[in-house]
């Protein structure tokens, strides 16, 4: 075998399981090998039956005793595999699977075996374990080392998975380490094979964060060679002077409705002080949710309209562009501006005050014309197909990885090279910005405008849910409206939180003079528009989503928030959602609900409730996943990496000294190498 060997032509793996590796993007044993699991299971202290209690995560060394087979009465098509298991203890265990008919005829009295997984106690007072992980008596069992647990599809269990992983990992070795060992020791790290070896299958929790370190350092070092090679092609071409019109951005902050915060004002002064010059600007702006980064975005696209350069602002998603397109529209059309919006169902244009609906093709005619100042749309309106007649500036909502991947793409197309704003509502703690600050310039909106009342937040337990259908009824008769927010679509009997669809249900059945409605990710993203549009209309008084309105939807006329299975989600999450109110001066509230009766899930929602502090709560949101084995949080509106998190503040700095010994052909091939999907053999090593 080699990496390249297709994971269809292993032994034991059938087409349809090769099909389920497939759908991950698993082909070859070198997808395997880099498919890294997101946290491990200590399996290795194994518990006596006599000595289990219902609610244990345990491992039990056990002999089978029964084996039946059944179909279940209340579950059409289901059957059960009931396994009495006992041991040297005297106690005796049910292991209990589903539909795992193969067990029935592979399982036999007397056999040895390892089960893992979490104790339950039935109805009739007996002991179980459902679905449990077994394994057999081995030269080398897992139950002797940390299991690792991998991200699945429905069809592929993780014992299928770790079926591959060992084969993979057993050609670790002929992976070629892009990191000579000079470098490594530079760094402070272990050679790439070890690692991934490592992190698969580790010996201890010590051995597997070391593992994780060095593939966290891979993944730092990608990406700070590539903003920093980015910076450097941006800076071998010139941008066009965008002149600071000091008259007219005056006379446009004196007709908003409102007064810009010291920290909008201080944040738009720098943006237009970096395009005064040729030198490409890029800069990076973070705001708190409800700060106005928006309107910050709004004056510098008016200032580059004015100087006949065109601004295009991308967003990442239809719902959010929308959003822009009617915010812009408030603020820019009373200035004779052009404005279009394109996105994958709609093209409008807006002129002397009237918006009308075009072709997408009439867009782009009058971008490439010139007859259009702004647009704004989904990352599709800046695809190879569509002309500028002079692209000044680019403005990028939410999706910090446009800088990296796409930049080159606009710097090698475009003569002069627009000028790059990127904005962020994830607050980005302290020590990641002065890292981040070598590479990009940093403005920050702290501030909140003076007409927002801060949000207030309660915790409710199952004990209390009494309160939120209460508080329901109350905002809407005071004509308020209403977000109720779930972790689902639909309803899951194994996570046994609840979903949008019947959540939907249940509120319009409660709630029969409300005008309740439903929004979540799997609807066409025409009907999402519509259904926005109708909340922001008033067209409903409540609206059960999901987080697709997780950031940017502003309807200053909602004022309560519940969200549902609160435990789920990230504090900075929990932030953003919260976020959705509170946006006009009416006080609002949000309610943080759980079906968890436990201390230290209240607890740990509670540190959200007693602040609104932003980049508080994202330097607790660190501390948090920086804690436990739970290796891949993947962040919102930054880097997406599998395994580093923005706590890693030491690798940070180890990478910034590391770099800056490299020459730029080094930097160069390294970014290259690093930047691959999978580390393939016989790459470049730094001299």
């Amino acid at each position: 075998m080699s990496l390249s060997t297709p994971i269809a032509k292993l032994p034991r793996i059938q087409p349809q399981i090769a099909k389920k590796f497939a759908q991950l993007g698993l082909v070859t044993l070198q997808d395997a090998l880099f498919h890294l699991p997101f946290r491990h299971e200590d399996w290795r202290e194994q518990v006596p039956i006599a000595d289990l209690t219902a609610g244990q995560e345990v491992t039990i060394n056990a002999t089978v005793e029964n084996v039946t087979s059944r179909r279940a009465w209340h579950r059409r098509g289901v059957t059960i595999i009931d396994v009495t298991v006992s041991d040297d203890s005297g106690g005796k265990l049910h292991a209990v699977w589903f539909n795992l008919h193969f067990l029935a005829k592979s399982l036999n009295v007397g056999d040895k075996l390892f089960l893992s997984g979490t104790v339950k106690q039935s109805k009739s007072g007996r002991l179980e374990l459902y679905n449990p992980v077994y394994e057999r008596p081995s030269e080398s069992p897992l139950h002797e080392k940390l299991v690792p647990v991998y991200r699945t599809t429905e069809g592929l269990s993780q014992r299928q998975l770790r079926l591959v992983m060992k084969q993979a990992v057993a050609l670790s070795h002929l992976v070629t380490d892009p990191l000579d060992r000079p470098s490594q020791n530079a760094l402070n790290i272990i050679p790439l094979p070890d690692a991934l070896t490592h992190i698969h299958f580790p010996n201890d929790h010590e051995q597997a964060r070391i593992a994780v370190e060095r593939l966290k350092c891979d993944e730092l070092l990608a990406w700070h060679l590539r903003m920093m090679l980015s910076q450097l092609v941006a800076a071998m071409h010139q941008a066009a002077i965008i002149p600071f019109h000091e008259a007219e951005i005056r006379s446009f902050v004196q007709h908003l409705p409102f007064t810009l915060t010291n920290d909008q004002r201080v944040a738009a002064w720098q943006i237009l002080q970096d395009m005064i010059t040729t030198k490409p600007m890029s800069r990076l702006v973070q705001g708190d949710v409800g700060s106005g980064k928006t309107v910050v975005a709004a004056l510098v696209a008016y200032n580059s309209a004015l100087s006949h350069v065109q601004v295009a602002l991308v967003a990442p998603t239809v719902v959010l562009a929308q959003q822009h397109w009617k915010t812009f529209i408030s603020m820019l059309g009373k200035h004779e501006t052009r404005i279009a919006l394109v996105t994958g169902h709609e093209a409008k244009i807006f002129v002397a005050g009237t918006e009308t609906a075009v072709d997408r093709q009439e867009v782009l005619d009058a971008l490439a014309a010139g007859t259009v100042s702004v647009v704004i749309g989904t990352h599709a309106i800046l695809q190879p197909d569509i002309t500028f007649s002079k692209l000044g500036l680019v403005i990028v909502d939410e999706q910090q990885r446009f800088g990296v991947d796409q930049r080159q793409a606009l710097i090698s197309e475009r003569t002069p090279v627009p000028h790059f704003l990127s904005l962020t509502a994830t607050p980005i703690p302290r020590s990641f910005a002065l890292w981040l600050s070598g590479i990009l310039s940093i403005s920050t909106i702290a501030n909140k405008p003076p007409n927002r009342v801060d949000i207030i937040s309660t915790v409710l337990g199952p004990k209390e849910r009494v309160v939120v259908d209460k508080t329901i009824t109350e905002t809407v008769n005071r004509d308020e409206q209403v977000y109720v927010i779930t972790p689902l679509i639909e309803e899951s009997d194994s996570l046994g939180v609840r979903a949008a669809i019947s959540e939907h249900e249940r509120l319009s059945e409660a709630f029969p003079h409300a005008r309740v409605g439903i929004l979540h990710g799997a609807m066409p993203a025409k009907d999402r528009v519509a259904i926005l549009d109708e909340f922001r209309n008033h067209e409903l008084d409540i609206i059960v989503s999901t987080t697709v309105i997780e950031v940017g939807v502003d309807v200053p006329n909602a004022t309560l928030i519940i969200i549902e299975g609160a435990e789920r989600f990230g504090l900075a999450q929990l932030h953003q959602l919260r976020g959705r109110v509170g946006r006009g001066s009416k006080q609002s509230y949000c309610f943080f609900v759980t079906d968890k009766d436990s201390d230290v899930t209240v607890q740990r929602l509670q540190r959200v409730a007693k602040t609104t502090d932003g980049f508080a709560i994202a330097e607790l949101d660190l501390q948090e996943r920086g804690g436990g084995d739970v290796y891949g949080q993947r962040q919102s509106g930054l880097p997406t990496w599998q395994l580093a998190t923005l706590s890693d503040r030491d690798l940070f700095e180890r990478i910034r000294t590391f770099t800056e010994t490299l020459s730029q052909t080094q930097r160069q091939t390294l970014a290259t190498s690093l930047d691959s999907d999978n580390h393939a053999p016989n790459e470049f090593h730094p001299e």
